[in-house]
This record gives C-alpha cells, sequence and structure tokens, in this order.
C-alpha cells in the first residue's frame, strides 16, 4: 500500500485520509486473496469473485462505490505527477 502524497495534494483530498482508506482496502483485499476471491472492478461496478475454472466467475456479492476497471496502466504526466489511464 502506497499513498502519492503530491498527487493527493494537487487533487486537494487530505493524504491522512487516503492512507487510512487505502490501509482498509488493502486488509479487505488480503482477506479475499487468503480465501481464493478477488475484487474486480468493471463498468464501475465492484463485485467479489471466485474463479470458476472456465466457466466464468462467480459473483459473490456487488460493492457499493465506483470500481472502475481498466488494465491499471499509469504514467507521470507532463506536470510530474502520476496520472492513470486517459
Amino acid at each position: 500500500m502506497q499513498v502519492n502524497y503530491d498527487e493527493c495534494e494537487a487533487a486537494n483530498v487530505d493524504p491522512e485520509k487516503i492512507k487510512r482508506i487505502a490501509q482498509r482496502l488493502s486488509k479487505c483485499g488480503k482477506e479475499l486473496n487468503a480465501m481464493g476471491l478477488e475484487v474486480f472492478g468493471g463498468s464501475g461496478i465492484g463485485t467479489i469473485r471466485q474463479s470458476a475454472n472456465g466457466d466464468g466467475s462467480l459473483i459473490l456479492a456487488y460493492l457499493d462505490g465506483i470500481f472502475d476497471g481498466g488494465d491499471g496502466a499509469a504514467i507521470e504526466g507532463n506536470d510530474g505527477l502520476l496520472r492513470g489511464e486517459y
């Protein structure tokens, strides 16, 4: 888990609040991984899934909030800040 402080400042968001949220999400991700599960984000919808060995993942739960998908690419912008897909 890593907080990007410069990017938080540029977004006018409290980096300590982001850190606490990121820690909670990371803890949940580790718990799910230990159970053989994953959080999947796509089209803004988050789900908890279990691989069904080629039959399509079993969707165990839907999550509240926005969970965007994509390949997770990131690049340093002209301003030196880390930027996601665009």
